[in-house]
């Protein structure tokens, strides 16, 4: 549970000051927390508390400071949130009759009106759920929580400076690690601050990770500014509030009373004429503006409205502008334009991972690309299709436009006239599988992000303008008048051309070989990844009715720049296509519905109740939105079933939905089961992959800074750490599961956690947060969906891994007479919380790794009860070695002869006595003059760095650290 502050201060000043970043010199919001505002902590560190404003006016979220001056700012609240947000009320509430609407909406949800029965989805629902059994909590646990309740929530261990050396058994000064406070060996690491402390190459490659990630969050920010900057200054992002209203049309129209919701047409087939009728059903709905001028289109086009963006120089088409194209021009400017332009905009930011994806667990094709190989090349081309178009005809002869829509990609590749489609786009290609998930998905995306909602809305009306055409109805002339009006009235594009969208990502692997940082010389790793390319929506491909009486021009062929991928450059937007002298390639908004047959209009196969009302009528009235969104938001949902109103809440989950924005123009989700039916099995697929990611979460192989493809990409540090060609293995065998009663349960979340900050917290793109909390020996992984408490879902005691390696199945008889080619020595750690108090020698355990010439790998060390162990070609070696620390290393050549026999018959006071005596026997040398022998310089930069390789003067680029070696002598 949350806890809750309250502002306290700045009643003398308007409120208190809040800022965008923790910093006290970032930028600071233009409007100020007011006094007696009530906040959520998100985050508390060194008296700045990040917060989301819970009740009262301010910015939604920020940083602020607690005390000023010695004087408070803000207190905790005795309460704790329970992410029960409180809901503002709206100026206006829904009046009775938006009630009554409501409730009759209700009354239909998920009915099965029109004789079809909703399928079942095997994907949606699993055969079962295993529920834990829980057991008593061992007595150790609850003193861990205990300790750390009584220190208020710091640890109880002995805070004493890090030990920077150690005089061994040999009379040596060891250095010893600032970071692990483990032993130095033969190789150290300083940072540029300078002082004496030492790191080894692991810890100082974790440093170089930790900087790197944190400079690439700070460029992702001032990327995000500059872009916003530009989103601004284009006018770029869809805002609901330029949807025309029906209202407007319908005066125009001379209808009277001026309906004030939803429209739709009610057609008369003995007189092929159509009128104007209130609905409350979002099915029949249709936007009259944008019929109007989808009308014009067909009458003067014979075709229906195309948009693309191409680039203004198609040489260079990286850095050049776009240009927005319409068909037919005049649409620049209308709302038919906006919606298009904005739409495919959208698509393509979200291809390109600008935003979070608006289904849990989607992918973006940055994300695709990243799971499979990232240094191909390929070029792609991604639109949007209509999959289906039909118009159905209810009881009352009601016009019901039906589309489906989805996205389509295809590979591309360099021809004679520029990108060309290949003849086969493999199925795993990038492309093809962002595509595939927007199209099965693409139903609950409209139903979250309102500039497709509209555009659906836009292909509904499209759809319904290609039907009174071709089956000849008699449309009044005032309408195509209006819509000459409409066109006449817009105001010229302000903005015809746009910078050109990109987005960048870099990933770079730390390397470590035989204790050394490697140079990108010899094996460092870094690569950018980019995409640009072209993405279009249309509607080319069906046939919907013969138009032999209707005479137009076609839209000239176009040419499209595909969707690029390759390595080391910034991912561009996806270019639009050149206008050309060949057959039409669908490409960024094309409405094309040629390919279908509109003559009739469908009866639906069951009795679908009349959907059409006199303007007069409470349909006409009244809208649905006021209600619809009151009821959600308030939890009350007169008439509507427990289940049907979770559903929606899951469905229009304000994280990632936008369209509660809307207000009283929100139109509900069509509540016949056919349709509901397909998004409720969406939506459960959604629970499903959430599910999976707890159970991930709360295992002990889960990685903070590299979750895997389950989780959210921005989860996966950017920068990963390699040793021997392998990425550090999980922390999982020093954990061991606490089992955790409902009792101490409650004793953590009501009296520990809420006094304790998390070490890991991120969300994912629904908005459950993920945290991991460290309480002395504990470890506490909770989630907390939206509007839930927070809840455990998995303790662990953490104490230093017990391997116990045996020789592996593939194990060899290793002969005394073998040759031993390589020696290695690694230290680790017995107890890691203790490693910065006492003495090395108790507290870290020493091994050793010889390589033979016969390929086998022997690890023999001194046990905790006095034996020896020998184990060829162990299981899990790699693990244990990257979570250890190289010490020593050399090649040499001896055999494994007498005695090494002869030292493991002797009795052994440390493992480390054990270790050197095998060393100096293989190796030849001891380790006295070793420790920290050979020193390296870092230095953190802010531009390109470079890495000075010892003796050559040389250097070659990295893009974080920089190292000056140097040899010291002891």
């Amino acid at each position: 549970m949350a806890q809750l502050w309250k502002v306290v201060g700045g009643a003398d000043h308007g409120g208190i000051v809040v800022r965008t970043e923790r910093a006290l010199t970032s930028a600071a919001e233009e409007s100020r927390l007011a006094t007696d505002a009530i906040v959520k902590e998100i985050e508390f560190n060194d008296g700045r508390l990040n917060y989301e404003l819970v009740s009262g006016s301010g910015p939604a979220k920020g940083w602020v400071s607690a005390t000023l001056r010695g004087k408070a700012l803000l207190v905790k609240e005795n309460r704790n949130s329970t992410m029960a947000e409180v809901v503002v009320k709206s100026e206006e509430q829904p009046s009775e009759e938006e009630k009554e609407a409501f409730r009759q909406y209700a009354e239909k949800f998920a009915e099965a009106r029109n004789g079809l029965q909703e399928g079942y989805n095997r994907r949606a629902f699993p055969w079962a759920v295993n529920v834990p059994k829980t057991g008593t909590t061992p007595a150790e646990a609850v003193e861990a929580a205990k300790a750390f309740k009584g220190g208020n929530g710091r640890s109880q261990k002995k805070e004493l400076k890090p030990r920077l050396s150690e005089v061994d058994s040999d009379g040596e000064d060891v250095p010893m690690c600032a970071q692990c406070h483990l032993p130095v060996g033969e190789v150290a690491y300083r940072s540029q601050e300078g002082g004496d402390a030492c790191l080894h190459a692991e810890c100082m490659a974790q440093v170089i990770a930790k900087e790197g990630q944190l400079e690439e969050e700070r460029r992702m920010k001032r990327e995000k500014a500059n872009k916003l900057k530009s989103r601004m200054e284009y006018e770029i992002g869809w805002r609901a509030e330029t949807v025309p209203k029906n209202a407007a049309i319908a005066e125009r129209l001379g209808c009277s009373p001026l309906p004030q919701g939803l429209c739709c047409l009610v057609f008369d087939e003995l007189a092929r004429t159509v009128k104007i009728a209130a609905t409350h059903e979002p099915a029949a709905s249709v936007n009259l503006e944008y019929l109007m001028l989808a009308l014009k289109v067909r009458k003067d086009k014979c075709r229906e409205p195309l948009f693309s963006l191409d680039p203004v120089d198609t040489k260079n088409i990286e850095k050049s502008p776009q240009v927005k194209r319409y068909e037919p021009e005049w649409l620049a400017g209308t709302s038919v334009g906006d919606v298009m332009f904005q739409a495919d905009y959208f698509l393509k930011e979200l291809a390109l991972g600008e935003y979070d994806m608006p289904v849990v667990g989607m992918l973006s094709v940055f994300d695709w690309s990243e799971q499979q190989d990232k240094f191909e090349k390929w070029a792609a081309r991604e639109w949007f299709v209509v999959k289906k178009a039909e118009v159905r005809m209810a009881q009352d002869k009601t016009l019901i436009p039906h589309v489906k829509m989805g996205v389509e990609a295809r590979e591309q590749v360099v021809g004679k006239d520029g990108l060309e489609d290949k003849a086969v786009t493999r199925p795993n290609h990038p492309c093809k599988k962002f595509a595939e998930a927007f199209t099965r998905n693409f139903d609950l995306i409209a139903e979250r992000k309102s500039v497709l909602y509209h555009l659906r809305e836009l292909a509904k009306a499209s759809v319904m303008a290609k039907f009174l055409v071709d089956s000849h109805a008699k449309v009044d002339n005032t309408w195509y008048e209006l819509a000459d009006e409409l066109v006449k009235t817009t105001k010229p594009e302000a903005h015809p051309q746009i910078p050109n969208l990109w987005n960048m990502r870099g990933n770079s692997r730390i390397q470590l070989k035989n204790g050394r940082l490697v140079d990108m010389a010899t094996g460092g790793t870094t690569s950018m990844q980019a995409i640009y390319g072209g993405v279009q929506f249309g509607l080319d491909k069906f046939e919907l009715a013969q138009r032999a009486s209707l005479q137009g021009s076609q839209m000239m062929a176009p040419k499209m720049q595909g969707m690029q991928m390759g390595s080391r450059q910034p991912m561009f937007m996806p270019q639009r296509f050149q206008l050309g002298q060949r057959g039409e390639t669908p490409q960024g908004v094309d409405l094309n519905l040629d390919s279908f047959s509109l003559t009739s209009p469908e009866r639906m196969n069951g009795n679908l109740p009349p959907c059409s009302a006199s303007l007069d009528s409470l349909e006409g009235r009244v809208t649905l939105g006021r209600a619809f969104l009151s009821s959600l938001q308030q939890g009350a949902c007169p008439g509507l079933k427990p289940e049907h109103h979770q559903l929606l809440k899951k469905i229009f989950n304000p994280a990632i939905s936008d369209r509660t924005e809307e207000g009283a123009a929100f139109v509900p989700p069509d509540p016949n089961l056919e349709y509901i039916g397909k998004v409720r099995n969406l939506v459960n697929e959604e629970q499903l992959t959430l599910s999976r990611r707890k159970m991930l979460f709360c295992d002990k192989g889960f990685m903070a800074d590299n979750a895997g493809p389950e989780f959210p990409s921005a989860w996966t540090s950017r920068f990963q750490v390699e040793s021997e060609g392998r990425t550090q293995a999980s922390s999982r065998h020093a954990l061991v599961q606490v089992e955790a009663d409902p009792a101490f349960q409650k004793f953590l979340m009501d009296e520990v956690l809420p006094s304790a900050a998390p070490e890991f917290a991120k969300p994912t793109e629904d908005g459950t947060m993920f945290r991991v909390y460290r309480i002395g020996s504990l470890e506490i992984r909770t989630t907390q969906e939206r509007q839930s408490q927070e809840t455990i879902g998995a303790v662990f005691s953490r104490s230093a891994p017990s391997w116990q390696l045996q020789s592996g199945k593939q194990a060899k008889e290793v002969g005394q007479a073998e040759e031993v080619t390589k020696a290695k020595v690694y230290v680790e750690a017995k107890e890691a919380d203790k490693l910065h108090v006492g003495s090395s020698s108790s507290l870290c355990r020493y091994y050793v790794v010889l390589e033979t010439a016969a390929s086998n790998v022997v690890v023999t060390e001194l046990l905790s009860n006095g034996s020896v162990s020998w184990a060829v070609n162990p299981d899990r070696l790699e693990d244990r070695n990257s979570l250890a620390r190289l010490l020593f290393t050399i090649d040499c050549k001896e055999t494994l002869a007498d005695g090494i026999k002869k030292l493991q018959a002797k009795p052994w006071r440390t493992s480390k006595a054990y270790a050197k005596a095998i060393f100096e026997l293989t190796a030849g040398s001891g380790f006295r003059g070793k420790w920290g022998g050979y020193v390296k310089r870092y230095a953190s930069s802010s531009t390109t760095p470079t890495f000075y390789t010892r003796g050559t003067g040389k250097s070659t680029d990295y893009v974080n650290g920089m190292w000056t070696a140097r040899k010291t002598t002891k």
